[in-house]
């Protein structure tokens, strides 16, 4: 029997992202084959080369795209640099995956996604959140009408970056339209629409309450109005510790997602009364202690995988079968739309 000929991978920008969870990720899918990575950096470039085993390392993309033949583009680059890279790419008849947000406005996302229609490749924004094994566990439990109808979400993302990256006043997230919120808010964008459908933003509302006066906003809460209910975003720079709860409400009972610790747990269940309470305690218990467990034997036994490691495996497998991607051309398109529109109503001031 002949083998199945590898997906060929190449890889732009060689920073965390790349090198906690897309070169990781690409390294154990069998389906795809690592054949380059780029960027400009050459001391970055040659130290990733070798800590991942590549061989093939280019500090120019033009030079990659003429010299590797190619599958797809993984492009872990700021923002800024997407659209130019997806479209470069996509004359090269490359299919690419790009991570959030693809493009910064609408007008660019259109003509990424156009040079992709044109060139007959696909382009799948990262929406990694969304495939999370908690995350994908609770959308199946509330597509299944356990918790009845959704009324609102509620997501809270705590984050130690913003405070960090407040110190470096030429990162280049200082270079984005809503500064760093517009790196941090589509995975809470996304993770709305799927539980409330297409969403509006309605209210935004933005604060610094850190000691750094590099940036001018570090803490930002977003209203949305869903097809299935309202929605609330609340994002802060201030944490000591990463960490993103979700709170689905529906008519029969709710759930708290804790991606950070691959935890869901049920509330607003039983009876009012001290007996209902307490077993409501118990069973919250329960679900930490069973969740928790069957995560650490997961994770042990090598069958738990990220949400970085199944988006890119089913971006791989939608290229190598003609399949449906995992984030449609449309799906990333409202994310962005939103996000434009967070965007305008935050109106952030660039720090002195």
């Amino acid at each position: 029997m002949s083998k199945v000929k590898s997906v060929r991978v190449g890889l732009v920008g060689c920073g965390i992202i790349a090198q906690w969870q897309h070169l990781p990720a690409l390294s154990h899918i069998g389906e795809a084959e690592i054949a380059a990575i780029c960027d400009r950096d050459r001391s970055l470039l040659a130290s990733v080369g070798k800590k991942f085993k590549i061989a093939k390392c280019y500090d120019d993309l033009g030079e990659l795209l003429s010299k590797e033949k190619l599958d797809v583009l993984d492009i872990c680059t700021p923002p800024q640099t997407h659209a130019a890279l997806s479209i470069k790419a996509a004359e090269s008849g490359c299919h690419i995956l790009v991570e959030k947000p693809a493009g910064l406005t609408l007008e660019e996302f259109g003509r990424m996604a156009e040079a992709c229609a044109r060139n007959k490749v696909k382009l799948c924004q990262v929406h990694n959140m969304m495939y999370e094994p908690v995350m994908l566990r609770a959308i199946s439990q509330v597509k299944s009408g356990d918790i009845g109808t959704v009324m609102g979400v509620e997501i809270r993302v705590l984050s130690r970056r913003t405070a960090e990256l407040s110190k470096d006043p030429k990162h280049w997230t200082r270079g984005l339209p809503a500064g760093v919120f517009s790196e941090g808010l589509p995975h809470p964008i996304y993770l709305a629409q799927a539980f409330l459908g297409a969403v509006e933003p309605v209210a935004v509302h933005v604060r610094d309450i850190s000691r750094h006066r590099n940036v001018a906003s570090d803490e930002i809460w977003v209203v949305l109005e869903g097809e299935g209910g309202t929605g609330v975003i609340t994002y802060s720079g201030n944490s000591p510790k990463d960490k993103m709860i979700m709170n689905v409400h529906g008519t029969s009972k709710s759930l708290r997602i804790d991606l950070w610790n691959s935890v869901k747990t049920e509330y607003a269940i039983g009876g009012t009364s001290l007996y209902g309470r307490a077993m409501e305690n118990l069973k919250q218990s329960f679900s930490i202690l069973t969740c928790s467990a069957g995560t650490a034997l997961d994770v042990v036994t090598g069958r738990f995988h990220s949400g970085h490691f199944n988006i890119i495996r089913g971006f791989i497998q939608s290229v190598r079968n003609g399949t449906e991607m995992p984030v449609t051309i449309e799906q990333a398109r409202e994310v962005i739309r939103v996000l434009e529109i967070i965007t305008r109503l935050v109106q952030v001031k660039p720090g002195p």
